[in-house]
């Protein structure tokens, strides 16, 4: 029979007895308020090293390894509100299975309006209202994307800061309202860089290669999951220097910059994805992301 310490047996029949004291052993921590399209840092704090942590946030959960911090265990990871996220309170939670009991906590986040700018495009017909015969690839290219965009492996691959990935000025920033050929209208999903054809690419963080290919609007495309949820895209490459399954480094070149695609010239279309929710790119390049992970919002958890 296994021995177990006195005062270690009458933990667990307090934590097993009351869910609510269990709260006092975790912290979660994130901000009250996030505007939409905007990426946002999330921390749990545990006493113990509790095992199978999960956080469910619109839809999607991530699990999440905690690692030791000195006399704690600790995790920080990203979340996002997509362009298409509706203003409101939507619920963080945070599951855990600690010593053979399961504890779930919740809390409201609340995602509040962002300021978008508009901008008028003229592009190729084809690339705006395209023909019947490009629809079956445009549809299974979209599968494809879903696919890769729905990536959340447990390990994190990024570290901060984040690598520019190309020197060019940034130019249609992320969220703009846009009119193509004066009649149809769409959001920027992503940010642009300057880049004249044949500039290299660079990842802006370590991760994994999960898709590359030709696409109808994307052009020359490279999908990289830097883990945890956090996937970046980079379009319209003249060529790509990865493959599918390369383990990249952050700042290691993936392309160099071209105009394939839905274009107006040459250039970088860089989009970053949370749990499959588009968020501005430009925000883990100012150092507002660096400057969040230095910072401490505390929500206390509350148990279901």
């Amino acid at each position: 029979m296994k021995f177990v310490r006195p005062a270690f047996a009458c933990l667990l029949l307090l934590l097993a007895a009351s869910p609510t004291l269990a709260g006092e052993w975790f912290d979660l921590s994130a901000p009250a308020r996030v505007g939409v399209g905007k990426p946002f840092v999330v921390r749990i704090a545990s006493r113990y090293p509790a095992d199978d942590v999960a956080v469910e946030w619109r839809g999607r959960t991530v699990r999440v390894p905690l690692a030791r911090r000195g006399e704690s265990y600790e995790a920080a990871f990203l979340l996002g509100t997509d362009l298409r996220c509706d203003l409101g309170s939507y619920p963080l939670v945070l599951n855990v299975h600690l010593w053979a009991t399961s504890y779930r906590f919740e809390r409201t986040v609340e995602v509040v309006e962002s300021a978008w700018d508009h901008e008028t495009l003229n592009v190729p017909p084809k690339m705006v209202r395209p023909p019947k015969s490009a629809m079956a690839r445009i549809k299974r290219e979209r599968k494809l994307v879903r696919a890769a965009l729905a990536t959340a492996t447990p390990e994190r691959a990024w570290s901060l800061p984040f690598v520019r990935p190309v020197k060019g000025k940034m130019l249609s920033r992320f969220g703009l309202y846009r009119v193509f050929n004066g009649d149809v209208a769409s959001r920027h999903t992503g940010l642009d860089f300057r880049a004249w054809a044949g500039t290299p690419i660079h990842a802006m963080a370590a991760g994994t290669v999960v898709l590359t290919g030709s696409f109808y609007y994307a052009g020359n495309a490279v999908w990289i999951d830097h883990g945890q949820g956090l996937v970046s895209m980079s379009c319209h490459l003249s060529k790509r220097l990865v493959k599918a399954g390369d383990r990249v480094a952050a700042g290691q070149p993936i392309g160099l910059s071209g105009a394939t695609g839905r274009v107006t010239g040459a250039h970088l279309h860089l989009g970053v994805f949370l749990l499959g929710e588009a968020v501005d790119p430009a925000l883990f390049f100012d150092g507002t992301i660096a400057n969040e992970f230095n910072e401490s919002h505390i929500i206390s958890v509350e148990s279901n």
